[in-house]
């Protein structure tokens, strides 16, 4: 599954993409590799949900919000359990 940050513009969200695993698992390690010690959470505070297709870069988009940080960022397609 591709991950991409939340950027104020889709070229500049599309350059922080990467490729995980479609997993609750591998989603809260790649969060936090990026955040650092920026923000700290716990698995459960993370969720995906359907936001639309985005033709642009022809994703099945989900948003990725964190309980208390708001939009991480969006995916390709959900997660796999």
């Amino acid at each position: 599954m591709k991950l991409r940050e939340h950027r104020g513009l889709l070229t500049d969200s599309m350059e922080t993409c990467i490729e995980i695993e479609p997993t609750r698992d591998a989603l809260e390690n790649a969060i936090k590799e990026s955040l650092l010690d920026f923000f700290h959470f716990e698995k459960e505070n993370i969720h995906v949900k359907p936001y639309g297709y985005d033709d642009r870069i022809k994703w099945d988009t989900h948003i990725v919000t964190i309980d208390g940080y708001g939009v991480y960022g969006f995916t390709d397609g959900p997660l796999n359990g």
